[in-house]
């Protein structure tokens, strides 16, 4: 395991790290990007697990039909982990994909995380698409 990666899966990052961090609690950092894709449910979530498990993210739980799944994002040097949410229905041209992201409780919040946070549902959906 390198370095870096060692210094964020530490205990003392985990601790103090947020404590250090600069906060602005009042800052919203929901976003939401919602898309449709060609593929069925099952092959929607096979490719979302495809996804996650290329990213080191950790699924946290998901419904006994695969269609709802809560992901953790890996924390890295220029961002704390985000909680994702992606909701899976059947549309009859194949699938409709909504995916929420926000910062994870308890994890500081900067000015422009909404935006940050947008990009990366984006950036999942994308990875999603190219999955199927």
């Amino acid at each position: 395991m390198p370095i870096f990666e060692k210094v964020l899966e530490s205990r003392f990052v985990d601790q103090y790290g947020a404590a250090l961090a600069p906060s602005f609690g009042f800052v919203d950092s929901s976003a939401a990007v919602e898309v449709d894709l060609p593929g069925t449910p099952e092959q929607v979530s096979a490719a979302v697990h495809a996804v996650v498990a290329a990213n080191k993210h950790q699924v946290a739980g998901e419904s006994d039909d695969k269609r709802t799944i809560a992901v953790i994002t890996r924390k890295t040097w220029l961002s704390w982990e985000l909680a994702t949410g992606i909701e899976i229905t059947p549309t009859a041209q194949g699938s409709h994909v909504a995916i929420y992201v926000a910062n994870m409780p308890g994890r500081p919040t900067a000015l422009l995380d909404g935006k940050k946070n947008k990009k990366s549902a984006q950036k999942l959906a994308d990875q999603i698409r190219a999955a199927l």
